[in-house]
């Protein structure tokens, strides 16, 4: 086995030595288990994506029924982005400005 040295804080040495006293194990092979326990508990933990915390924030929901019911299937972005040119109205992203309103 391969030696590591951590450098703990008095109290944390002493809840370990505590927690291994009470489970009857030796300080290294209750270091060890708590390693080999986190590394796995980060191996499964799948990584969140960019969705996922906007949406745990509060910051990204869902587009309601009304707004579902607008989507035409199969139109790509370059599409709207040309119809939208064509008309001669504002950009795309003038619109999307426009309806988000003022930043604070």
């Amino acid at each position: 086995m391969n030696m590591l040295e951590i450098d703990l804080p008095t109290e944390t040495r002493q809840r370990l030595e505590t927690q291994a006293r009470l489970q009857g194990k030796t300080i290294n092979e209750l270091t060890r288990e708590l390693i080999e326990s986190g590394l796995r508990s980060c191996a499964e933990s799948k990584p969140q994506t960019t969705k996922e915390i906007l949406q745990s924030m509060g910051l990204l929901s869902t587009l309601s029924e009304e707004l579902r019911k607008k989507i035409i299937p199969d139109v790509t972005l370059e599409e709207v982005r040309a119809t939208l040119d064509a008309a001669g109205g504002p950009s795309l992203s003038e619109i999307i400005d426009e309806q988000r309103g003022t930043k604070t």
